[in-house]
């Protein structure tokens, strides 16, 4: 499934519409000179050249990023390269004609690093971003803040391998209608912020793989693992997907291993209440993701306003959370699956059709939180209300397949909707006669 300028949106926290507004490749009618296209060589380019063949290749990100890119403009960088610095793509395309930033040649992925802001930054509209890898798991030339930071609309990044940040993908609040999909996320492990607890006891951040500020994006079909760093002050932080202010997004297919949390949710409240978060944060929706790994410590956190008779939940609340056909089984011994706290009620999360297995707590919620149903929970404790139609049972997963079921298993058959044509795999939901809790349709080991 290509991420190409989809549209993701929510209608209400329970449906979800996707609109492909255009394709991948420069075919729209851009003119000639509008659609040239540019080629940048950090070996053998010359910033004095054309720029406008292999042969004319520029060899700098500064020239790079100051190229006159117009709809349906490519800017190719050779494979083999290596820069140190920061390509800024500041133009825009239109859904018709993209602007494409992609690779030419043999070898390895051309390598972009060493900024400490973002070493790739997108900052006009309809930009496509394929195929780089985006900065270096080790101090010297490491992206220390994102590896890619998105400012603009409809843009897409996609096949790329993005490593070594403290955000690996940073989608800023002004951003609406991001892609990220098909791309390989391997230990974004930084830490951005890192202080003893002795200097402050709340305030270490970073080691994330996608960061999500702005609205709408879909991320899916990711590879997502090692978003996990040291913390003073939580012993260990980081998370595959994190949501902070950012509203509508749909992050679905995608496999996250050994991070320290597949996702936290969080708003910005003041202590009487008032929020730094005008449409606040709401109607994200999680969708036929596997979580698994032994150093992965908690799958979904969430909260509501506050604790009955405490404070506000600075972070809080979070509405309308999704949570449907994903498979979590984390093994750490303070493993928690699924935690919705600080008055949680249906208004904040709805559970459907999910395998929760998780060492410590297969799940919590306040006594207000109903909506749950046709899940498989098993594990430690389990501290939520009953909700309706759930299995608290051993989920059979394949140990020779993750997260995959074996036959018996009582995922099998427990769902009720469809919510998305594919599994994780790619195999029709409900291709075997019944609709299986979980992120992957029962298909017998052969």
């Amino acid at each position: 499934m290509s991420g190409r300028n989809i549209r993701a949106c929510t209608a209400g926290a329970a449906a979800l519409a996707l609109a492909i507004t255009g394709i991948g490749a420069a075919t729209g009618p851009a003119s000639a000179s509008a659609a040239a296209v540019y080629y940048l060589d950090s070996v053998n380019g010359d910033d004095d050249a054309a720029g406008t063949s292999a042969a004319t290749a520029w060899r700098t990100l500064a020239k790079a990023s100051a190229a006159p890119l117009a709809p349906g403009s490519r800017l190719l960088l050779r494979r083999g390269g290596s820069w140190t610095g920061r390509l800024s793509v500041t133009r825009s395309g239109t859904a018709a004609a993209p602007i494409v930033v992609d690779v030419y040649g043999s070898g390895a992925r051309p390598v972009v690093k060493g900024d400490t802001e973002s070493c790739v930054h997108l900052a006009g509209n309809h930009i496509e971003l394929y195929n780089l890898q985006i900065g270096v798991n080790q101090d010297a030339g490491r992206c220390s803040w994102a590896a890619v930071k998105v400012t603009g609309d409809d843009n897409v990044v996609e096949k790329n391998h993005i490593t070594g940040a403290a955000a690996g993908v940073f989608i800023e609040p002004a951003a609406r209608y991001t892609a990220v999909t098909n791309n390989d996320f391997v230990d974004n492990n930084h830490m951005s912020t890192l202080t003893p607890t002795d200097v402050n006891d709340n305030d270490d951040s970073g080691a994330f793989a996608v960061l999500v500020q702005g609205d709408d994006s879909n991320i899916g079909w990711n590879r997502i693992s090692g978003s996990i760093a040291f913390s003073y002050d939580y012993e260990w932080d980081g998370a595959a997907v994190e949501i902070f202010l950012g509203s509508r997004n749909h992050i679905h297919h995608n496999i996250a291993v050994d991070n320290d949390t597949f996702t936290e949710l969080g708003t910005s409240t003041n202590a009487d209440g008032t929020t730094n978060d005008p449409d606040g944060t709401s109607g994200n929706v999680f969708e036929y993701n596997a979580v698994y790994g032994p150093k992965t410590r908690a799958g979904l956190i969430t909260r509501g306003p506050r604790d009955d008779g405490g404070p506000v939940d600075p972070n809080g609340p979070v509405l309308g959370t999704v949570f449907r056909n994903n498979s979590v089984h984390l093994t750490h011994p303070d493993a928690e699956g699924v935690v919705c706290y600080a008055g949680c009620a249906n208004a904040h999360l709805s559970m459907a059709q999910n395998v929760v297995s998780a060492a410590k707590k297969s799940g919590y919620a306040d006594p207000g939180f109903t909506d749950n149903h046709h899940n498989v929970f098993w594990g430690g404790l389990f501290q939520m209300p009953a909700g309706r139609d759930n299995v608290h049972r051993d989920p059979l997963f394949d140990p020779a397949r993750p997260l995959r079921l074996r036959a018996g298993s009582p995922a099998i058959g427990l769902g009720v909707t469809g919510y998305a044509e594919t599994d994780l795999d790619g195999v029709s939901v409900g291709s075997d006669g019944g609709i299986e809790a979980g992120a992957y349709e029962y298909v017998p080991a052969g």
